[in-house]
């Protein structure tokens, strides 16, 4: 599996590649909205892990981008926000996030989160549903 981490915090892209140091996947990092684009694009990741704050973007943004290209609509995007209220998870749906969750997420837990959010949604997509009617999980 392939996880791009799309955070501008570098303390905090290190937070998650301590949790997730014993999965065998491949973890990219990018920084700002337009590398993750460019990664999305080229690298095609499994998995794609938005923090809150992006210099050149928002979370919701880049999931939109995602989710409207042919190319990459297939790819898992989960949204980590500090604050979540009802706009929030409206705004999470209307980029058919795949998750948003209430972040700081414990390193600890990310793996297993990651990989149940993973398999949820190929098996909706395997049973007939995109996901696009689902309510993101929230947590």
């Amino acid at each position: 599996m392939r996880l791009l981490i799309v955070e501008q915090n570098p303390d905090m892209r290190l937070l998650y590649r301590i949790g997730l140091r014993n999965v065998p996947w491949e973890i990219l990092e990018a920084g700002t909205m337009a590398d993750a684009l460019e990664q999305v694009t080229a690298r095609h990741p499994d998995i794609v892990l938005i923090g809150e704050e992006l210099p050149d973007g928002d979370p919701f943004e880049l999931c939109a981008r995602i989710k409207s290209n042919p190319e990459t609509r297939d790819i898992v995007v989960a949204i980590a926000v500090y604050y979540m209220d009802g706009l929030i998870r409206r705004r999470s749906q209307e980029v058919e996030a795949d998750a948003c969750w209430l972040g700081p997420i414990p390193p600890r837990e990310l793996p297993k989160r990651l990989e149940e959010l993973y398999h949820q949604v190929r098996q909706a997509v395997a049973g007939g549903n995109n996901g696009s009617s689902n309510r993101p999980p929230q947590g």
